[in-house]
């Protein structure tokens, strides 16, 4: 039930991101600025920003909420009090203020008239759209990476291309422009409106396919997990509709346009779609009502295509499958085994292939204890109020988000079962620099230890 909360969620919050988006870029790029007949189109434009700012805003509440659920394990009641300790000592709680602050400033760069006014409003979408970015599996590679870096610009040539389609249906054709039908249909501004769209509609499509290819290349082990995993098949259903959009865009671009424009594309892949419009549907009357019947249609198939993307943000990448598998398969084989602490401590850890569920400790006494130990000389964690590191250690940024408490509790006990190659993690004997911390901490101080590393949930990469 929580996956099919989180993924309506995150699909919510992607449709309010691309509509927000794809509408300050229809006022910045699109719309002629010397119509009158666009001014109600405008008008109506910055309603459609406010109503997906307030999406924004709602989808963010639930998303960090989902977040501390994830992370605790509890309730909805009990997620909501852990709230306050993911938004203070998680990266992703840095994240999820900066995207509230940005939002916040929308809504006043939104309610200023003015061009500029929307080139600042657009620059901040471009930051909300970041930090989308930066809570998705991209960010598994780091912060800064090239991963999260291209995601991001994916997210935004999607947000371009869908959210415009879809701004310029519901917005501009259905409610401001197509008001006046009789004039639009005289002077032309459908038609320049589309023709404009169009080109930029292009280049986005460009940018998400070579930035989409490079996440199937980084999430997809081969061509194989296209239909052999769920991550796979999900994806591909999304490149199937992003075909038909690409088929529909094609339609406008070189059938629809040079009729209401009054000229002839040129080009082989012109005469091809006309071929196959003639071959497959006939002729087609060059109308406006045409024209905006195939936007909304358009329109409709994005914003399927944001439900799979959000289905597959909320899914295990193709290329961890065989991971989760092989753990499916231990936990499925073997019983379970109750140990105390003590005995872990006497056996050297946990042996190789099993898992252990630790009872829960206090995160607020585990960063105590963090600081007595002086963790930080070694280990940085952003966002927390330590010292830079003086020594070379793995970063725990995020470490709650992409590992069990077993590996976090074994990596304590046992620093040599789990090594980290790095400058400075081994010893010229190939073992862990960590001292192993089995005598110096008591079970309860080994549980809160955990419980607050756990708290460090979002993106984790290593210090080079």
């Amino acid at each position: 039930m929580t996956v099919v909360v989180a993924i309506l969620v995150r699909w919510l919050a992607l449709a309010a991101l691309a509509g927000l988006i794809g509408g300050l870029a229809l006022e910045v790029f699109v719309l002629p600025v010397d119509e009158t007949d666009t001014v109600s189109a405008r008008r109506r434009l910055r309603v459609w920003s406010l109503v997906c700012i307030g999406g924004l805003l709602l989808t963010s509440a639930a998303e960090v909420v989902l977040r501390a659920r994830t992370m605790g394990g509890g309730g909805w009641a009990e997620s909501v009090r852990v709230v306050p300790l993911v938004l203070s000592r998680t990266h992703f709680g840095v994240i999820w203020l900066g995207r509230i602050v940005a939002l916040a400033t929308l809504v006043v760069a939104v309610g200023r008239s003015g061009y500029r006014a929307r080139v600042v409003a657009l620059a901040l979408a471009g930051t909300v759209a970041f930090s989308t970015a930066l809570s998705g599996h991209a960010a598994d590679w780091g912060d800064l990476t090239p991963s999260v870096l291209l995601d991001w610009s994916h997210v935004l040539a999607a947000s371009l291309w869908i959210g415009g389609l879809v701004a310029l249906a519901i917005v501009v054709f259905r409610a401001g422009v197509v008001a006046r039908h009789g004039v639009v249909a005289r002077n032309g501004v459908v038609a320049r409106i589309g023709a404009r769209f169009s080109r930029l509609a292009a280049w986005s499509l460009a940018a998400v396919i070579v930035t989409g290819a490079y996440n199937a290349w980084v999430q997809l082990p081969d061509v194989a997990a296209l239909w052999n995993t769920p991550y796979g098949r999900i994806l591909l259903a999304k490149l199937i509709l992003v075909v038909a959009l690409v088929a529909l865009g094609a339609v406008n671009r070189y059938a629809l346009l040079p009729r209401l424009t009054h000229t002839r594309a040129r080009g082989v892949l012109a005469r091809t779609v006309r071929l196959a419009r003639l071959t497959f549907v006939g002729p087609v009357r060059g109308s406006p009502s045409t024209l905006i019947a195939l936007v909304v249609g358009e329109a409709a198939l994005g914003a399927a295509v944001l439900g799979l993307t959000a289905a597959l943000g909320e899914s295990t990448p193709a290329r961890h499958a065989g991971h989760v598998a092989h753990v499916a398969e231990l936990d499925g084989a073997r019983e379970s085994i109750h140990a105390t602490i003590e005995q872990l401590h006497e056996a050297g850890g946990v042996p190789r292939g099993w898992r252990f569920r630790l009872p829960p400790g206090d995160a607020q006494r585990g960063g105590r204890v963090f600081a007595r130990l002086q963790c930080y000389r070694c280990h940085r964690l952003r966002g927390e109020p330590y010292p830079a590191p003086s020594a070379a250690g793995p970063e725990l940024t995020g470490i709650g988000g992409h590992h069990p408490a077993s590996y976090i509790a074994e990596s304590i006990l046992d620093p040599n079962a789990v090594i980290v190659e790095g400058p400075g993690y081994t010893g010229r004997d190939g073992r862990s620099t960590m001292p192993a911390y089995r005598e110096a901490l008591s079970v309860g101080e080994l549980l809160d230890l955990v419980a607050y590393l756990e708290t460090q949930g979002g993106m984790h990469r290593h210090r080079p």
